[in-house]
C-alpha cells in the first residue's frame, strides 16, 4: 500500500459550518491526522438538521458527519486557563492550523502563532475575501454566494415564473 502524501502531518481544525471543515477533511483524505477543536457549544452545523428536513439527532447528522469524516474531535473552552493550556499543547504539536478569521483578539492570528511556532503552516477560508468591510464576517453559502452574488434572485424570479 502506498503512503499518502500528508501522512505524518497533524492539522488542527478550528473551523465550523461547511467550507473550512470540508477543506480539512480533504487534508485528512490525503493522510493528515486532523483534530477538530470545538467550543463547548459545538460546531453550529451539529444543529442544522431540522433546517434540512431531518430530526434533531446527533446519532445521525449527515451534514456534520460528511464534513468531519475521519477527524478526531475535541471540545475545549479556550477562555479558561486549562482550555487555553490544552490548546497551546495542541498547537505546539501541529503542522497546520486551519482557522477562519478574525482571531487576533484570542491571540490565534497568524502573526502571534508564527512568532511562537515558526514552522506552523496557517490557513483560513473566508466567505468575503481577505480585504474589504465584510472580510471578518462569517460566510455561509446562502448569504455569501447565493444572496449577494445574485443567484438567489435569479432562482427566485424563475421559480415565480414557473408557478405563474
Amino acid at each position: 500500500m502506498s503512503k499518502k502524501p500528508l501522512e505524518g502531518i497533524r492539522v488542527l481544525d478550528f473551523t465550523n459550518a461547511l467550507a473550512g471543515p470540508y477543506c480539512s477533511m480533504m487534508l485528512g483524505n490525503m493522510g493528515a491526522e486532523v483534530i477538530k477543536v470545538e467550543a463547548p457549544a459545538g460546531d453550529p452545523l451539529r444543529y442544522t438538521a431540522v433546517n434540512e428536513g431531518r430530526p434533531q439527532d446527533q446519532k445521525e447528522n449527515t451534514s456534520y458527519d460528511l464534513e468531519n469524516a475521519g477527524k478526531t474531535c475535541v471540545c475545549l473552552n479556550t477562555k479558561t486557563p486549562a482550555g487555553r493550556e490544552a490548546l497551546e499543547k495542541l498547537i505546539a504539536e501541529a503542522d497546520i492550523n486551519w482557522r477562519q478569521n478574525p482571531l487576533k483578539k484570542a491571540g490565534l492570528d497568524y502573526e502571534t502563532l508564527h512568532a511562537k511556532y515558526p514552522r506552523l503552516v496557517y490557513g483560513f477560508v473566508s466567505g468575503y475575501g481577505e480585504k474589504g468591510p465584510d472580510k471578518d464576517l462569517p460566510g455561509f453559502d446562502f448569504t455569501a454566494f447565493f444572496a449577494r452574488g445574485g443567484i438567489l434572485g435569479t432562482l427566485f424570479v424563475n421559480a415565480l415564473k414557473a408557478l405563474a
